[in-house]
């Protein structure tokens, strides 16, 4: 169990590193549903390793709590990269409004 739980670990960090490369928003979604899917695999490993009472130290129980922390924040990153992009629309109406302001102005 605990060359799969640093097998996972690592793996976190290693795709995160990667996903930070990233050339286009598909690609970083695709590198950080990587990443949850190994934050999760390690949660999973660290969960077995306190049912079965494998230790009963204080850092594992430290390590789960943060693994769930992360696994938050990764679910919620992965689900906002797989929205649309709404800022893009949120960006014309302004635009929208300045052009029409200069028309205005310049009785165009």
């Amino acid at each position: 169990m605990a060359w799969q739980l640093a097998d996972a670990g690592t793996s976190v960090a290693a795709n995160y590193e990667e996903a930070k490369g990233s050339y286009s928003r598909r690609e970083f979604a695709a590198k950080n549903a990587i990443v949850l899917k190994e934050a999760r695999e390690s949660r999973l490993w660290l969960r077995v390793i306190l049912a079965c009472k494998i230790t009963e130290d204080a850092e594992a129980r430290r390590l789960y709590a943060e693994s769930n922390e992360l696994v938050g924040i990764f679910t919620a990153s992965v689900r906002r990269l797989r929205e649309p992009q709404r800022w893009i629309k949120s960006l014309l109406l302004p635009c929208f409004v300045i052009l029409a302001f200069f028309l205005r102005l310049f009785d165009l």
